[in-house]
């Protein structure tokens, strides 16, 4: 899949610690991790495209944490491209529920299908 971005989109990058990488003690919000390196190599590769990186990575939270969250980290800041990278913590911790049960696989599956995405479109220049 081919994703072109127009001058003046926003690209909102969203997870877990991996996204998060220190998004908060950096200057610009993007963290010192694969947002930043993203935003970097599109500046230097395509300057005529300025374009909005966001970056709402939260260390240690789990698809269910996302979910949470979607509207008020990803959804109300209209983003044209959305990243989420999350599930390190599910696989790593188990998916539990807030009696400490373990979710069934099919469960969290449920979970992340069932989240109020935009619907999909190609952005082009």
């Amino acid at each position: 899949m081919t994703i072109t971005v127009r001058p003046g989109s926003t690209v909102m990058f969203t997870g877990d610690s991996i996204t998060d990488c220190q998004r908060l003690a950096s200057e610009d919000g993007l963290g010192f991790g694969y947002p930043l390196r993203v935003a970097g190599e599109w500046g230097l590769r395509r300057p005529d495209r300025p374009v909005t990186w966001l970056n709402t990575g939260i260390g240690g939270h789990k698809v269910m944490d996302l979910e949470a969250r979607w509207q008020t980290d990803v959804l109300d800041a209209h983003p044209d491209v959305v990243s989420i990278l999350v599930g390190v913590n599910d696989m790593g911790w188990h998916t539990l529920d807030p009696k400490g049960y373990v979710f069934p696989r099919r469960s969290s599956k449920r979970v992340m299908t069932g989240c109020s995405l935009p619907s999909p479109r190609r952005v082009r220049s």
